[in-house]
């Protein structure tokens, strides 16, 4: 690619056996079936294909009414996580999150502040940023999924359609290969065919891949309703698995199946108006939903909390590899950073602290999955225990010394033609 980036330097990872027997650092113990850890060894291939803005209540092994053919195939040769979730409502929060390992934030470390929205800061890791740096949404001195691939010997490529996860923000280092497709609105097609183009063009059988379909997100701007992108998305995984068939590739192959975020639909009835789509404000379950399957089965407890950030530890496990950064949340708890709001669930309950006004929403998700009603009135005391835990939360992953920055011109136009609505 023409660059040279430092890389991330980690202490050896532990063998094959001891490898998928691990807690996993995603918050829950996945480990192993009785008497199948001495036939697990890592993967000489992983593919990630992440569709954006893809609902996990719109995927038919999650329990949606649209037929998914394909992804449930995947899936019975594999394994379904229950509890996935994003870390951010957006592409560049979330994946920066899976291929960095960390939470994503814009807090600026006091009070709620917040820092401007930008393509510096979109990724959530300005925190990280040596001053001298400029330009990048990912820092140089954070290591990425693809850089520790690529340090143990895999080929990296990936074919990405989102417009928002651009060269050279940072997501695309560690590739060895980073095809980004041109014009508005990729198509599934366009994808695949950069994906049997980078297959066939491998230079050898030990690689990572990461394929990103846009269109889900895209069903608006192409005139369709939301479930035609998820049946597109769906006969792409089909084709996908076919490749990797036909190339006599797909044993010794681990694929992960994902999205960035939900979407919010018009028949979502929240006690918050919403912003209309993938936006978020605030971030509603519907938003944070993820499907998440891994074939083949590999581990035990499938109901453990993944969030996007996790999936990075969990990839890296799979596949051997060196460890990556210890969890910056607590189990099973979950922080997202907003424009708007700073939303925060531990458990059962979910906080929504609007940032102008501070007014504090609560809701239980067990008895009100809808979230349809405030019960912050009712429950002063887990009021309270969120409003000192986001504070903390935003001192930790503040960054208290960043300079204020304005949403650049060719930043406003790639999210224009996303369809995102930019607060500033």
């Amino acid at each position: 690619m023409g660059r040279t980036y430092r890389r991330q330097v980690h202490r050896r990872p532990p063998g094959p056996v001891v490898l998928l027997c691990l807690v996993v650092a995603v918050h829950a113990t996945l480990g192993c079936g009785p008497g199948r850890e001495s036939s697990l060894a890592p993967p000489r291939r992983v593919v990630l294909i992440v569709a954006d803005t893809l609902r996990r209540d719109h995927v038919a092994v999650h329990g949606g009414q649209i037929p998914t053919p394909n992804i449930d195939a995947l899936a019975a040769r594999g394994q379904i996580f229950r509890n996935a979730y994003s870390s951010y409502h957006q592409t560049t929060m979330s994946m920066a999150a899976l291929f960095t390992g960390h939470t994503p934030s814009i807090e600026r470390g006091r009070d709620r502040e917040r820092l401007d929205w930008t393509g510096m800061t979109w990724c959530g890791l300005e925190r990280y940023t040596n001053s001298a740096e400029s330009g990048l949404c990912i820092p140089q001195e954070v290591g990425t999924l693809a850089e520790a691939f690529r340090d143990a010997g895999f080929f990296t490529a990936a074919v990405v359609s989102n417009r928002l996860l651009y060269r050279p923000g940072g997501y695309e280092r560690g590739f060895d290969r980073w095809v980004e497709l041109p014009g508005d609105l990729p198509t599934a097609g366009q994808v695949n065919r950069s994906v049997l183009e980078l297959l066939r063009s491998r230079p050898g059988d030990k690689f990572f891949l990461y394929i990103h379909y846009m269109d889900v997100h895209d069903y608006r701007a192409r005139g369709q309703a939301y479930p035609s992108g998820v049946r597109i998305v769906d006969r792409a995984v089909g084709r996908v698995t076919a490749m990797l068939e036909q190339l006599g590739l797909m044993q010794g192959t681990v694929v992960i199946f994902t999205s960035d975020h939900g979407e919010h639909l018009e028949r979502d009835g929240h006690f918050i108006p919403a912003s209309r789509g993938h936006t978020g404000s605030p971030s509603f379950e519907a938003l944070v939903e993820v499907p998440l399957i891994v074939a083949p089965s590999l581990f035990e407890n499938t109901d453990a909390t993944v969030h996007s950030d996790d999936l990075h530890r969990l990839i890296r496990m799979l596949a051997g590899l060196a460890p990556g950064p210890e969890p910056e949340l607590r189990p099973r708890e979950l922080f997202l950073s907003e424009r708007e709001f700073q939303t925060y669930r531990m458990k059962d309950w979910k906080s929504f602290r609007h940032r102008e006004s501070g007014r504090h929403f609560l809701v239980n998700l067990r008895d009100d999955p809808g979230e349809t009603r405030d019960v912050a009135n009712s429950h002063p005391n887990v009021r309270a225990a969120h409003a000192a835990r986001m504070n903390e939360l935003s001192r930790e992953l503040g960054a208290p010394d960043a300079g204020r920055r304005k949403l650049s011109d060719r930043d406003r136009e790639r999210m224009r033609r996303l369809g995102y609505i930019v607060t500033e």
